[in-house]
């Protein structure tokens, strides 16, 4: 932000002015402690927070669960381990993929990715342009 100092003098016809952005009051904070605990039955993916050109969601694996075999059309997509440990399979095989594991694929690859390991897996999945695709009503 460009400021003015009192005092300070105009050096020939320069004048300062000072643009202001308006800063939100409100900001969207969430938390991995409100999302539901691992369930043993059934993965959960769920929304977690959008933005107006990207989205969110978080995914947890129980042990021996897996996420079906699909795609994210026009959305890239970064995936991040939060916590445990789990198998992504690309086209160049198998890849571990742990706590502190950031994965890139763009919207037409496969995201294939399950848990393998003893304790949960927990991962967040970074979309832009947000997926599923809104609706333009």
């Amino acid at each position: 932000m460009h400021s003015s100092r009192a005092g300070a003098s105009n050096r020939g016809s320069r004048s300062w002015s000072v643009t202001r952005r308006a800063i939100p009051t409100v900001v969207d904070i969430v938390r991995l402690s409100d999302i539901p605990a691992y369930d043993n039955e059934k993965l959960i993916a769920q929304p977690f927070i959008d933005g107006s050109q990207s989205n969110v969601r978080v995914i947890k694996l129980s042990p021996g669960h897996a996420l079906p075999p699909h795609r994210h059309g026009s959305s890239d997509l970064m995936l991040f381990v939060v916590e445990g440990e789990g198998v992504l399979q690309t086209e160049n095989g198998t890849v571990a993929f742990a706590a502190g594991s950031l994965a890139y694929l763009q919207g037409d690859e496969e995201l294939r990715v399950s848990n393998q390991g003893q304790v949960g897996l927990t991962m967040l999945a970074f979309l832009a342009p947000p997926f599923p695709p809104r609706s333009k009503t």
